[in-house]
Order: C-alpha cells, then structure tokens, then sequence
C-alpha cells in the first residue's frame, strides 16, 4: 500500500509495516458523528459477508463498533471535517482493522478499568481480549491509528481470501 492509495489520512511509516503483507480490499472514510460507528460496522459485515466464521463476524462487529466509537469519541475526529478512515486488510487466514482518526492532543488509546456500574471504558479491554493482536500508533501527521487481527475461522489453506 503506497501513500498515493489513501484519501483521508496520510501514511506514516508504522502504518506501511503494520500492512507489510496483506492485502487491502477496502477502504472508507466516515465523517466523525456517532451515527458513523454504525455504517463503519455495517460497511465491514458487507464486505466480508459470507467469508469468514459466524462467530468472527459477530466479534468483527463488536470490534469495529467499539474502536470506531473510540475514534469519534475521544480524538479531533469529532471536529468539524472530521474523519474516521476504516481499512479492511487480508492476509493468510487473518483480517486486519485499521481504524485511523484525526489525532488527539489530550487522548492516547489505553485499556481503562470500568467498574462494573460504568456505562463506558471497554472497549479497548474487549478488543484486548477478543482480538488475535492489536495496536495502536500516534503520527502527528498521520493520525491517531488502532488496529487489530482476527483469524478468519477457516483452516489454514481453506479460507476464500487471497493471500500475498
């Protein structure tokens, strides 16, 4: 993936070896407003539709929710123009999530402790749980970026994805 294939968001170099690999098969940029968590998770359920596990899918849901929600929620993304990029990548047998904001001044992406009355604060601990790996990157440039990977649910060799 070159710098020259990307709308919203700029690439840094952290960006071109988390993608070293896979193969990008889509990519959106969504304005930052709360309705926009759930087109992103629509748009991803649609453009994997049919390849991979159930049980993925459903995690592939929640995920993306959540880090698209995070995105809106807690960077510049939410200003006026503000953009939420989701990038759907595949590899062997693994789907990568990239969701890049605008970069936040006062936020970084961190797994918070939620009580068990708090309405908020999960959603990083839910991807550190259900996710194979995640990650996430600051660019001044670039963004703010989290990512993660799911093994598709098919036996190595078996899935209908291409791999590079």
């Amino acid at each position: 993936m070159s710098a020259d294939e990307q709308v919203g968001h700029p690439a840094s170099d952290a960006t071109i070896e988390r993608w070293d690999g896979l193969c990008l098969v889509g990519q959106r940029d969504f304005p930052g407003v709360p309705q926009s968590a759930g087109t992103a998770r629509r748009w991803v359920l649609e453009l994997l539709d049919g390849h991979t596990a159930t049980e993925t899918m459903e995690t592939l849901e929640l995920l993306v929710s959540e880090v698209v929600t995070n995105a809106i929620l807690h960077s510049d993304s939410a200003g006026p123009d503000g953009l939420v990029t989701v990038r759907v990548g595949l590899g062997d047998d693994v789907i990568h999530i990239e969701v890049i904001d605008d970069g936040s001044a006062t936020s970084v992406p961190a797994i918070r402790t939620a009580d068990g009355e708090s309405l908020s604060g999960r959603g990083l601990s839910w991807v550190n749980l259900l996710a194979s790996t995640w990650g996430s990157s600051q660019d001044d440039e670039a963004g703010g970026a989290v990512w993660f990977r799911l093994a598709t649910g098919h036996p190595s060799g078996h899935g209908p994805f291409p791999s590079r």
